[in-house]
């Protein structure tokens, strides 16, 4: 081949070259570049329920998230759930050190056996569209959960099985009133079984206390077995319960509501509150102060044992509906996520 003739083949022969390397380099063989660690937005998404336990806290919400930390400020990582059915939770609970449940929308409960790292389902009832609300126990080995419409679900066996329970009862009181206008009670079965169940926890004494819809307040002395319906105290609804020191007991609800027992729920008092936003959450410390949380970024706190609240912060927009004592503070959950508000207002 002649010099010019090789000139004007070069150029022909450096891409057909080119294009060869370029194959080449493209079907070899070669690891992927890492992928960044997901980042979970602890302030973006709507979580309903708190536990800590140690080191670790764990956060639930909508679309079946279950965010775990070894902080109260974070960094928070999202925690694997199988299967994930994007329903919502809206509690969960230690059962002890290692072991968590959750329960939710569709009578879906999910079980940790690692401290909230990984998450399996122990039982969903595509049949239904009641949300499980609240969760309590182990008591003598039971696991309680009670949620809409009565729905009522017990576990002897720290949360791997679950059998479907009544909470069917009947008031001779309301039985035997008038059914007329002035009786606020007259349009409404006189059972709970139809009621929401919003709150349930166990009292010093063993006993197990409800609350509700409609003002609900039921008590159990059998481990859940049979239930009580307590006289009335307000026709409103209790977003909430908590047990005190001595047998006594705490509910609070709609429009500031509050109401406390000495006796185990027997009798109740009123508590003096700040305002009438409504609480959906609350704790008791190590302390025996009380903090409750609601709308609006309400949260109202009492070093008197439930008497009487007195509120922190200057309130928002946002719904609170959970919160956890820290050192120096408090962590809340709600419609905002999560946040850490300071015990210096």
């Amino acid at each position: 081949m002649s010099q010019s003739g090789f000139r004007q083949r070069a150029p022909a022969l450096i891409i057909s070259l080119l294009v060869l390397a370029a194959a080449a380099y493209s079907f070899s063989p070669r690891p992927l570049p890492p992928f960044p660690e997901t980042v979970v937005r602890a302030d973006g998404l709507l979580l309903n329920s708190l536990a800590a336990s140690g080191n670790r806290w764990v956060a639930v919400g909508e679309l079946g998230h279950i965010l775990i930390a070894d902080d109260p400020g974070g960094p928070w990582r999202e925690a694997a759930v199988s299967p994930q059915r994007s329903s919502t939770l809206t509690r969960v609970a230690f059962v002890d050190a290692q072991h968590l449940i959750a329960v939710g929308q569709d009578g879906w409960i999910v079980r940790s056996t690692d401290r909230g790292e990984t998450w399996t389902e122990v039982n969903f009832e595509d049949d239904i569209t009641e949300p499980l609300l609240a969760i309590t126990g182990p008591h003598d080995g039971v696991l309680h959960a009670v949620g809409g419409f009565g729905l009522y679900r017990m576990s002897r066996d720290q949360g791997q099985t679950w059998t479907a329970h009544s909470v069917e009862t009947r008031d001779d009181e309301r039985d035997a009133a008038p059914a007329d206008s002035n009786n606020p009670f007259a349009m409404m079965d006189t059972g709970i079984s139809d009621r929401h169940l919003n709150a349930v926890v166990a009292l010093t004494d063993g006993r197990l206390l409800l609350a509700g819809e409609s003002g609900v307040l039921a008590r159990s002395d059998d481990d859940g077995q049979t239930w009580t319906e307590l006289d009335d105290v307000y026709p409103g609804s209790f977003f909430g319960a908590l047990a005190l020191p001595d047998n006594g007991a705490l509910v609070f609800g709609m429009r500031g509501h509050v109401f406390r027992s000495e006796d185990g729920g027997d009798t109740w008092t009123q508590s003096v509150t700040p305002n009438e936003i409504s609480l959906f959450g609350g704790r008791v410390d190590d302390d025996g102060r009380i903090v409750l949380v609601g709308a609006s970024d309400t949260l109202i706190v009492s070093d008197d044992g439930g008497k009487t609240f007195t509120a922190h912060g200057q309130g928002g927009r946002h719904v609170l509906a959970d919160v956890l004592p820290l050192d120096n503070g408090w962590l809340t959950a709600g419609e905002s996520g999560l946040r850490v508000v300071g015990d210096g207002t």
